[in-house]
């Protein structure tokens, strides 16, 4: 019994919506219609006083060739351009409207004018509409009772794909931004020297793990020689034609820039910190004897260049 009663309402919703949908279809093509004759009554009030109608009142027989050319020339136009109504005829005199006719008055100065107009109200894709209602209905219900099931595998799927994907760091060239592969919506600008110098500490620190780097002594040149070749790569980027900077001065401030852009993209993987982040000096004296700002922990195949 519950099956039928299913069935009784699948008939009934099919029913309504597609008595809806010809009840719009047929408000839409009565509105085209009556668009379409009020630009060519517009028309042809621009051009009634060219064309020679005939007037038994002024005894004037006027020019039907010329009239009949006018209606074709204006129907072609009307058929190129798929309308629902055709120009029938142009006269002074009442013409009969029936229901495949429209007629329209057009007042001149000393007389009115009867414009009739062939219209289309076939609903030429009524034939579909059954159909196209009944496809959608059985989607949606077959939908309904999958959407739950299927959510929730599409759910277990991306949370064990993204499990699968190690997290690591990703700087982009091309927008000078760095962010986390699993949380690319929180990218973060940093400046060109930032940007460059972190890179080249990545890149020397892995060629050279051993080396203590101090804020209070000079950066090393091999770090600087590599720093100027990531500027030189956002300088063919188009992002900047200043000069070369000192990436050898103002070393405290520019780790503290990179510091608070790894802070920002790092809020909530805060285990990621150790490694990517350049240590800074804790205790007394630690700064000028025995801090390094160097990256142990981290290979530049742990960071994603895009643009490099």
């Amino acid at each position: 019994m519950p099956h039928w009663k299913n069935i009784t309402l699948f008939i009934v919703i099919s029913g309504i919506f597609t008595g809806i949908f010809y009840r719009a279809q047929t408000i839409q093509i009565e509105q085209d219609i009556n668009q379409q004759a009020s630009q060519i009554i517009t028309r042809v009030a621009l051009d009634i006083n060219a064309l020679p109608i005939a007037d038994p009142f002024f005894s004037y027989s006027g020019n039907p060739n010329v009239v009949a050319s006018y209606i074709e020339k204006i129907n072609r136009r009307l058929g190129s351009q798929a309308a629902r109504v055709s120009l029938k005829e142009i006269s002074i005199s009442k013409l009969p409207e029936h229901d495949s006719t429209v007629v329209k008055p057009l007042a001149a100065a000393h007389r009115t004018i009867y414009v009739s107009f062939n219209v289309d109200t076939q609903h030429n894709k009524s034939a579909y509409i059954l159909p196209f209602v009944l496809a959608l209905l059985n989607s949606a219900f077959f939908g309904w009772v999958s959407t739950g099931v299927v959510r929730d595998k599409v759910r277990t799927t991306n949370t064990n794909v993204e499990s699968k994907i190690p997290k690591r760091l990703v700087v982009d060239l091309y927008t000078k931004t760095i962010m986390l592969n699993c949380a690319k919506e929180d990218a973060v600008k940093l400046a060109n020297k930032p940007l460059c110098f972190y890179l080249a500490l990545v890149e020397f620190c892995e060629v050279q793990p051993d080396v203590i780097l101090n804020q209070n002594k000079d950066v090393p040149d091999e770090l600087m020689v590599i720093a100027d070749k990531y500027f030189d790569r956002l300088i063919t980027l188009g992002h900047t034609i200043r000069k070369r900077p000192n990436f050898s001065s103002s070393l405290e401030k520019t780790l503290s820039e990179i510091r608070a852009a790894l802070d920002e993209i790092m809020a909530e993987h805060s285990e990621l910190k150790m490694k990517y982040y350049p240590p800074k000096a804790h205790g007394e004296g630690s700064r000028s004897k025995l801090h390094s700002y160097g990256l142990s922990d981290v290979l530049l195949a742990d960071i994603e260049v895009i643009g490099k």
